[in-house]
């Protein structure tokens, strides 16, 4: 089976490795591109040994210019991002309960009621609401645009992986399946009016990858 990568990566990228670890055939090309605003670094020199660095994707986690002993306590929003950010040596001490922004800070605002937190953030996404005690700082750290991608990809693959909102909306409706990584992904569809063919349990691209092959052995078994 030929999987659409519509993220923006390599071709030994995070998505494109899960893939093939599990028998799938990734077909890279890009319906997004996105582009460092500012590296947050002056925001980050401003947390002290017990402030929090908000990290919620990969990109967020190689694009900040933090030196990780100097960053204090790292919260990220899913497992992909948790391994890279543990690459790169930065401590990481909380994780998303299932996946996504809102869960994370909702577990900040329980545990946190001083100091400071840092959210380098993308420009689609709102800065959160702040909360007593706390100072919030929220630089947007990047932009994601729409980029304009060879259409005769679809033709040559069996499936659509969809990583995000923003990718369902440049990729926009295709006479494909679609393969989405979490609930807000099959949200931005279902308003396209599309049906996900499979969503991944957990907001990681090995689980949107094994989600993909079962999904297709599922479906091979019911036409056997």
């Amino acid at each position: 089976m030929k999987v659409w990568v519509t993220r923006e990566e390599t071709n030994d990228g995070p998505l494109c490795a899960a893939l093939r670890a599990v028998g799938l055939e990734p077909v890279l090309e890009p319906a997004l591109e996105r582009r460092v605003v500012t590296d947050a670094a002056d925001e980050i020199s401003r947390l002290g040994p017990g402030d929090w660095l908000v990290l919620t994707s990969t990109y967020a986690v190689n694009a900040v210019a933090a030196e990780p002993a100097r960053v204090p306590r790292v919260a990220v929003v899913a497992e992909s991002s948790r391994a890279a950010a543990q690459a790169r040596g930065f401590r990481v001490e909380l994780v998303s309960r299932d996946g996504t922004g809102k869960s994370l800070f909702d577990q900040l605002r329980s545990e946190i009621t001083t100091g400071k937190v840092c959210f380098p953030r993308s420009a689609l996404v709102e800065p959160p609401k702040g909360w007593p005690g706390v100072e919030l700082l929220s630089p947007v750290l990047y932009e994601t645009v729409s980029r304009a991608f060879d259409r005769n990809v679809i033709k040559s693959v069996d499936v659509v992986s969809v990583a995000s909102a923003s990718a369902v909306e440049a990729v926009g409706k295709v006479d494909l399946p679609f393969a989405s990584i979490g609930p807000s992904t099959s949200k931005a569809l279902r308003d396209l009016g599309i049906d996900p063919w499979v969503e991944a349990p957990q907001r990681s691209f090995e689980s949107l990858a094994a989600a993909i092959a079962g999904q297709a052995n599922d479906s091979r078994h019911q036409r056997a």
